[in-house]
């Protein structure tokens, strides 16, 4: 249970506190340094302009925590999969679940208040790095600017709270654990296993079901009035929340489909294989990427169908000239970079877990992988197996938050726009998809570096000796 307890077996979760901290760092300094600027020119308003700011930061850093929260809540219950059996031992000799239980979490609030503080010192050095750029090329005013507010407390603690709440979640796989799983040689529940969790089953549909009557009605609405966002953005997010909650019930049957592609090369078909014979793992790897790709999505739908009705209202007025339709194009594809960056940080995020599950799941099968070697199968097809692997959990996560995020982005845009009383089509801009597909095969081929070099790294007669 040391490795349990340990800082280095949750080095991914402190990076992902770190990363949730840091950006919640510049969002809480940022408000601040617009203001300063803003308070040199003379403007009026600069209070209002301050807090609409922090509104729009802490509504996107609530976004990041929740993704960071999944996926550090996923990547405690891998690592606690994977000692599955060490766990057993000591439940064997008198060790209670809860007891174990409360050192995992207990660890958990440590490595918060580490990724915590870590993250805040990164994200004042980069805040202060940009504005010395900025005022160095004149865009910022030469002005002294708050960099080290009290607000800055505020993300630590809601990192640290968050990554504390979620390692209790995380940790309750250790309940599931009994003294006989010691003598199993199995660390992950089968298919039919995670399938028949009846209480995540009916939770996850309920909040559908819910989520989806809720955006039934905002639909409805959306003729009489644009307020029809508010039910609709409000059953979004509770449908959501159900595909989150029962990603072990939605995601297996996407990768078994994906994993068909291609299943003719016996390397294929066991990388394939692979994600099945351990669903639970691949689900909790795969639904943070898919959360982040379909904010991602969602957003960069709702503005481009904004963009779209409004060039269209623009360009039917009297006296509108090319130079207006134009001058409107680019504020909105200046919106979306902004929003798709700052959104695209959830996706980072959701990376780090990928990447971790990845690597947690080829050092659990350390033992396979050298009977593999064993049995015939040379470096480069085990190698190419893990890169499967990868690019098949990758490419199953991006298309489901395409298609999710199409839906609730379509949703947002005619919600918003239903009282024009027209039924406004998708409209999902190219350097969205553009940059979905690259990231994502830069995630695939980052994500198995590590799993390939600790796959390489061992003989295959000292990997079956492994324990």
């Amino acid at each position: 249970m040391n490795t349990l307890t340990s800082l280095r077996a949750f080095r991914p979760t402190i990076l992902v506190a770190a990363l949730g901290t840091t950006f919640g760092s510049a969002l809480v300094i940022a408000p601040g340094i617009v203001s300063e600027a803003l308070a040199t020119t003379g403007l009026d308003g600069i209070a209002s302009v301050q807090a609409i700011l922090s509104v729009v930061g802490w509504l996107f850093l609530g976004i990041a925590l929740y993704v960071g929260s999944i996926v550090t809540a996923n990547t405690c219950a891998t690592i606690i999969a994977g000692q599955t059996r060490v766990i057993a031992l000591q439940r064997l000799v008198g060790a209670t679940g809860a007891a174990l239980r409360a050192r995992i979490t207990r660890a958990g609030l440590l490595v918060g208040v580490v990724g915590g503080l870590l993250g805040a010192v990164v994200g004042t050095g980069a805040s202060a790095v940009f504005v010395v750029v900025l005022r160095g090329t004149g865009f910022l005013p030469d002005t002294a600017y708050t960099l080290v507010p009290w607000e800055l407390v505020l993300p630590v603690v809601a990192v640290v709270l968050a990554t504390w709440g979620a390692f209790a979640v995380g940790s309750r796989r250790v309940l599931t654990v009994t003294p006989l799983a010691a003598l199993s040689s199995s660390v992950e529940p089968s298919h039919d296993d995670v399938r028949s969790g009846r209480a995540r089953f009916v939770w996850a549909v309920v909040l559908m079901v819910v989520g989806g009557g809720l955006i039934v009605i905002g639909l409805a609405g959306s003729a009489l009035s644009p307020a029809a966002v508010l039910p609709a953005a409000l059953g979004g997010f509770v449908s959501f929340a159900g595909v989150a909650l029962g990603a072990t019930i939605v995601m297996p049957p996407v990768l078994q489909l994906i994993g068909r592609i291609g299943a003719k090369d016996p390397v294929v078909l066991l990388a394939g294989r692979n994600a099945m014979r351990a669903p639970g793992r691949s689900s909790r790897a795969t639904i943070g990427l898919v959360i982040g790709v379909t904010l991602l999505v969602t957003f960069a739908v709702a503005l481009g169908i904004m963009q779209h009705v409004l060039e269209t209202v623009v360009s039917g007025q009297p006296g509108s000239t090319p130079a207006a339709v134009e001058a409107q194009r680019d504020f909105f594809v200046q919106l979306n970079v902004v929003v798709s960056v700052i959104v695209g940080f959830s996706a980072v995020i959701a990376a780090v877990g990928v990447v971790n599950a990845l690597a947690l799941g080829v050092l659990q099968r350390r033992r396979e992988l050298g009977l593999l070697r064993v049995l015939g199968l040379t470096g480069a097809q085990v190698r190419r197996m893990i890169v499967t692997e990868a690019v098949q959990m990758v490419v199953a996560a991006v298309l489901t938050g395409l298609v999710l995020g199409v839906f609730y982005g379509w949703v947002g845009g005619q919600t918003l726009l239903g009282t024009l009383g027209t039924v406004v089509t998708p409209v999902l801009p190219p350097a969205t998809i553009g940059v979905v597909v690259v990231g994502a095969l830069v995630l695939a081929v980052v994500a198995t570096i590590a799993p390939v070099r600790s796959a390489m790294r061992v003989p295959p007669t000292e990997a079956l000796a492994v324990d």
